[in-house]
């Protein structure tokens, strides 16, 4: 037997609603954003294969997990940039060694 995917897309919202800002706190938000949209992805599949995908209580539930998302995206961008910046970096640091290390075997 079952269960209805629309009741358990429903409590999954639930649950990621109510204990939001705990996880946005706990959790990386990369991997916070990538756990909601296997979530996301994972209802508009169950909707497709039972027919459901245009009954409103899921364009509304698939709404909410959207605005779970939105919120978190800000915050994942600033990371994913911060992390880029930081390699970057790291890149410069070490070709300007290797630079500094070439000109001192060279002008011996």
């Amino acid at each position: 037997m079952t269960a209805d995917p629309i009741a358990e897309l429903q409590a999954d919202v639930a649950a990621y609603e109510s204990i939001f800002g705990e996880l946005a706190r706990a959790m990386d938000p990369a991997a916070l954003l990538k756990v909601l949209t296997y979530l996301l992805r994972n209802a508009k599949r169950e909707a497709s294969e039972n027919q459901t995908y245009d009954s409103l209580e899921h364009r509304r539930l698939v709404a909410r997990v959207e605005a779970l998302m939105a919120r978190v995206q800000p915050e994942a961008r600033k990371q994913a940039m911060t992390q880029r910046n930081a390699q970057n970096h790291e890149r410069k640091v070490r070709a300007k060694h290797q630079a500094d290390s070439k000109r001192q075997r060279e002008g011996r």
